[in-house]
């Protein structure tokens, strides 16, 4: 059970990560919105189901709640 912890905080560090990185560079104007957009868009929803499964794996039972995503 703690490796299944353990990869979904490795998921969302890299994810959260790379959201702050990506909305610096684009506020610090180094990269254009369309950028900004392509890389977040699919990263942000990972990091997000990465925070929910790390904060349940935790918990006993082998059933995931339904976490409305």
């Amino acid at each position: 059970m703690r490796t299944k912890k353990m990869t979904a905080a490795r998921i969302f560090w890299a994810g959260a990560g790379v959201c702050v990185i990506t909305s610096g560079l684009y506020f610090t104007g180094m990269i254009p919105l369309t950028v900004c957009a392509a890389v977040l868009v699919p990263i942000f929803p990972i990091t997000v189901l990465a925070l929910f499964f790390w904060w349940m794996a935790g918990q006993s039972g082998g059933d995931i709640p339904f976490i409305g995503y």
